[in-house]
Formats: C-alpha cells, structure tokens, sequence
C-alpha cells in the first residue's frame, strides 16, 4: 500500500550549562502521493503517519549531534490532517445502500466508493476487501450490528477506509472470536490498513473479549461522540493515531487509548476510568478536556518502538489525572517530559516519573494539590521492583512528611480514587527502595527547568 503521509520532525536541542544556552534545528519532511479515491476531497491522505524521521539516533530521534551531555531535545512530531480525514459530505444518489435488517452473515464490500450503512443485525459483519488501492466511505446511519463471534466492521484491504457517523450508533461481539482467516481478528473494529472516523453521529461500543477498535496501521478521529466499553484496549493502533476533535466515555481493563508509534491530541472531550490512560512512545496534547482515572499509569510515553525517543509534549490542554494506589505513575515517560502549556493536575503517590529529560516552559502543573514551577521525578525506587518504604499511618495515604503533599497524605479517599480506600492496611505502596523526589542528582538539577 502507497504510504501518503508527511511527518514534520522539528527538533530543538537546548544546550543547559550554567547560564550557557544554545538552540539548534533539524527539520525533516516526507512526501508521497498514492492514487484518488471516490470520495470528494484531497488526493492526497493522511491518517496520521506510519513512521517518524529516522536519523540514526535511536535513544534520542532529531538529537542534534552538537547538544552537550546537559542538554535537552525537544522533537515536534506533527502528524498531517488532511481535508479528506474531516471530509462529511457524499452524493447519496452515487452511493450504495445496505440495509443490514435485509441481510444475513457477512456483507462484502469489494469495491471502492460510497456505502450507506443502515439497519440492525444480530448475526451479521461487513467485511471490507477493496484492494490495495480502493478507497471506501462508510456511512453508518443509525446502524446496529452484532457479530456473536467475529468483527462488526473488518477491513481485510483497502487504501483507506473512511467511516462517517450518522445518528446513533452501536457495534458489538459476541463475546469470542473464532479465526475466519489469517489475521488475528481481536476487536469490534478491526483494521489492517488506515482508518479514518468522523461525523457528528455517535458510535457505542461495549465488547466483552477483546477490544474495542484495532487499527494495524494508521488511525485519525475527527469528530463523533463515543462510548467505549472493552475487556482490554478501547483504542489501540499499531503506527500513529492522531484525534482532533470528539467526545470520548472510556472504560476498559487495559489502555483507553493506545499506540506504538506517534499519538497526537488536537481536541476533544475524554471521560476515562482504565488501566491506563494514553499510552504512546512519542505523545503530544495540543488541546482537549481530560478526566483520567487509572490504576497504573494516567498518561505513558512508553518505548514501543526505536524510531525514536518516548517523549511527553504537553502544548495545551486541560487534564486532570486521579491514581489508585500502589504501583502507579500519574505521568510515567521511559524518555523525556516537555510542558510548554496547559493544565495539568495529578493526584496519586507518584505523580510524575521519567527516565530522561523534563522540561517546564509554560503552563500550570499541580501535584497533590500544590502547583510547581519545575517538573519533580518522583521515582519510587527505581523500576518495578518489590514494594517498600512508603511512611505513613496504615490507610491514610502513605505520603512522607516531605513529599509536598497535605499532611493527611493529599490522596483522594486516602489511597485510592474518590470515595475509595484502595491503600492497603499497611500503607505500603512504591518500588524498590522507597519514592524519591526532585532530579536524577544536583549535577542534572537544571534539567528540570529552563
């Protein structure tokens, strides 16, 4: 499949020594053009991008070479929204219309164009088989599909697929997925090639296997209203996944929303209560609304891929983190942390931790309650290692005295979510040898802030 995407990569490496600061730039940009579609718009797609600009510099991507050992590198991974990706609009007498109340078992689709989707079935699928080349437009107005044992919606090839939501919406599994074909079919919605939903309708999606929605390349959401309800993952996509706009009501057992590669946060509303909350090796929120509630990590820039670094960019935004007790991290980044704007407010034992750089440039960062200028490490003792150390009475929170918390320990329910007790009888809670708070040692203390 002809990969049409453009990543910008803008690197800015700051040089921290004592008072010596230098700034230098690396910016790349790749281009490629794949064939039209039939749906009215840009030639030219992009939902998201399937790779970053690689220079050869695996722990660190868009490093400048010159940077000295202090400095910090700040990468701007910017992932290309095309007027196609927000495109609503189609010629309904062009189009093809199924109506799933008149169907029973799979529905193909093997040709390239516009298909109205309406009706319900409770034993039904579309599968969508229109080629390397094809690009398809599904319009699901008011649809309802349940597949007892195998995917609502499964793209087995196409260049794109482009799903537009009209009126209110509702797919579903059985609760088991039996192999039909090659591919491991684990989710509601079930993509190899690049996904794009949009609409103002609304989508519900509540599965008891599984997942909710799969993408194996890349995802873009721009618009919708959705409420997700999955075993696992709700979103998880294998290369980038980038959101402008939408109304997101997550509950699932593991990632709310997930990606390998690069996710990128425009805007939208997003109401979560997971394992975890975002998880990406490279993350920007440049807007939205976020209500995290999470028993591991609210929002993780893990090292999925080596393409380049797990960094955190916080532009904008309004976000609100609440941990349960124990082994969690509010933020947790396997790389670097920028702030340069927004609002963030994390509750929980350790609300930030990071194994590179974490930069404040802008914004209000509140942790436990009290606001902070600079961005602290709050390492819990170095990996997931036993758990230990943590002073406190037994169900009161388990803070130190100097951990910068209210004296009762500041944890919602004192350990747990609101209204909950999740600390443990002994007040225990961390890794390996206790929480420890501020930089990595007082030779790398400028780091935290510019």
């Amino acid at each position: 499949m002809t990969n049409k995407k453009t990543i910008m990569t803008i690197a800015i490496c700051a040089a921290m020594a004592a008072g010596i600061g230098g700034i230098a730039y690396y910016a790349g940009t790749r281009n490629s053009t794949g064939g039209s579609g039939s749906v009215s718009g840009s030639s030219q797609s992009a939902s998201g991008a399937s790779a970053a600009e690689k220079n050869n510099n695996p722990s660190n991507a868009g490093q400048d070479s010159n940077a000295t050992a202090s400095g910090a590198t700040v990468t701007d991974m910017a992932l290309k929204i095309t007027d196609k990706d927000n495109e609503t609009t189609y010629d309904a007498e062009k189009s093809n219309l199924i109506d799933l109340s008149s169907t029973s078992g799979a529905v193909k689709i093997s040709d390239e164009g516009t298909y109205i989707v309406t009706g319900s079935t409770d034993e039904g699928m579309l599968v969508i088989d229109a080629g390397e080349e094809g690009d398809v437009h599904l319009v699901l107005r008011d649809a309802s599909i349940l597949s007892p044992s195998s995917a609502a919606i499964y793209v087995v090839s196409a260049d794109e697929v482009y799903i537009t939501l009209e009126g209110s919406n509702t797919l579903a599994n059985g609760g088991t997925y039996k192999a039909i074909d090659e591919n491991d079919i684990d989710a509601v919605i079930f993509s190899k090639d690049d996904l794009t939903i949009n609409g103002s309708g609304s989508l519900k999606i509540d599965t008891d296997a599984e997942h909710a929605i799969v993408c194996k390349d890349d995802m873009v959401i721009t618009g919708g209203t959705y409420d997700l309800t999955a075993k696992t993952d709700a979103i998880n996509t294998n290369d980038s996944l980038a959101i402008t706009s939408g109304n997101f009501t997550i509950n699932c057992g593991d990632d709310a929303i997930h990606t390998d590669g690069i996710l990128q946060i425009d805007g939208g509303s997003f109401e979560i209560n997971a394992a975890e909350g975002l998880e990406g090796t490279y993350i920007t929120i440049n807007d939205g609304t976020f209500s995290i509630k999470a028993s591991d990590d609210g929002i993780n820039a893990a090292q999925k891929v080596s393409d380049y670094r797990a960094t955190l960019v916080v532009n904008g935004g309004d976000i609100k983190i609440t941990m349960g007790s124990g082994d969690t991290d509010g933020i947790d980044s396997n790389g670097d942390i920028y702030i340069n704007g927004g609002t963030i407010d994390v509750s929980g034992q350790s609300t930030i931790d990071y194994d590179g750089t974490a930069v404040k440039n802008g914004g209000t960062l509140i942790l436990n309650g009290m606001e902070s200028d600079t961005i602290p490490n709050q390492l819990m003792g170095g990996g997931r290692g036993g758990r230990g150390g943590m002073a406190g009475n037994p169900g009161e929170g388990g803070f130190p005295a100097d951990g910068g918390a209210p004296a009762d320990g500041g944890f919602p329910g004192n350990g747990g979510f609101p209204g909950e007790n999740a600390q443990d009888a002994n007040g225990q809670g961390g890794k390996g040898n206790g929480r420890r708070q501020g930089t990595f040692s007082a030779d790398n203390a400028q780091q935290n802030t510019l």
